[in-house]
């Protein structure tokens, strides 16, 4: 039996005495209700997947494994297992941007193409695909002006998240043709769309250096160093050209002994070793490419 003023005081609190009604129900609806609040609380039956769907999940799983590798530095273990991924499914569109990726950071351009060509096959509006493959051809290749056609691409698709890394990438081509105005306009436009999309600080500095205006690209360039925790190898052979430019020699030797100490091997160190520092390096993949995961790398 219910305790009767211990169930009125409750009833009361919660909402008077309006509710009281409420004690003289049965204990038949009572057990009713209970039963039916246990129903509605029993877990979802979720349907058994289908063979295909098992598929499809291993292969999306084994794809990201793939970047995992590569974003580690484990080469070997990202092209066996995109190459085993691809064995087995050919027609998932991602797989083959993941292989693209891995074989434009490992410098095999024919097969990173070749991986490009089937992607933008099996998905020719595909924002991410249409991005990646521009930065391929203006960073890797170096073909710029035939990069600006995919950009747009990316750009055209109102569900791409990120339209701001194209804009970034589209910029970057065209100060590469040295089109310096009309560069400045797509890293303003990227900035409009993302305050916070720091690269754009970066390669702005690069174009005005590029552009010979030094003070601005000094001022730019540190406003970027701002806003990071560890500058990379390009960071730093930028900050060393930077300065040289600037005439600030004691600047120039610390972006020099930080690339010695962190990136002694790297191809930034070797420039200015060989006094062929005016080449340029790819700036920086990491922020100008789209991957599920990549190493946004890319560019």
């Amino acid at each position: 039996m219910f305790n009767k003023m211990k169930w009125l005081s409750l009833m009361g609190v919660l909402s008077g005495c309006l509710l009281l009604s409420a004690c003289v129900s049965d204990k038949k609806a009572n057990k009713a209700n209970y039963a039916d609040y246990a129903d509605y609380e029993q877990p979802t039956k979720l349907r058994k997947q289908t063979r295909k769907e098992r598929a499809d999940e291993t292969t999306r799983i084994k794809t990201e494994l793939a970047i995992a590798y590569l974003s580690s530095g484990n080469y070997r273990g990202a092209t066996q297992t995109i190459e085993s991924v691809l064995k087995k499914e050919q027609n998932y569109d991602m797989a083959w941007l993941t292989r693209a990726q891995i074989y434009q950071y490992l410098k095999e351009y024919d097969k990173a193409d070749e991986s490009f060509q089937r992607a933008l096959k099996l998905s020719p509006a595909g924002a991410e695909i249409n991005n990646n493959y521009g930065w391929f051809l203006c960073s890797a290749m170096n073909r710029p002006n035939d990069a600006i056609a995919y950009f747009d691409k990316a750009i055209a698709d109102a569900t791409y998240p990120t339209p701001e890394v194209s804009y970034l990438n589209k910029g970057i081509c065209h100060a590469k043709m040295q089109q310096y105005h009309l560069a400045d306009s797509y890293f303003q436009r990227a900035l409009q769309m993302n305050p916070q999309f720091v690269p754009v600080f970066k390669e702005r500095a690069r174009a005005f250096l590029m552009a010979d205006n030094i003070k601005e690209a000094g001022q730019l360039f540190r406003q970027y160093q701002s806003m990071i925790e560890r500058l990379s190898a390009d960071d730093l052979l930028l900050g060393w050209k930077i300065s040289k430019h600037e005439g600030s020699g004691q600047a120039a030797i610390e972006y020099e002994m930080q690339l010695r100490e962190l990136y002694p091997y790297s191809d930034e160190l070797k420039s200015i070793t060989n006094g062929d520092f005016n080449q340029e390096f790819g700036h920086d993949s990491s922020a100008q490419s789209d991957d599920e995961s990549t190493p946004e790398k890319g560019k």
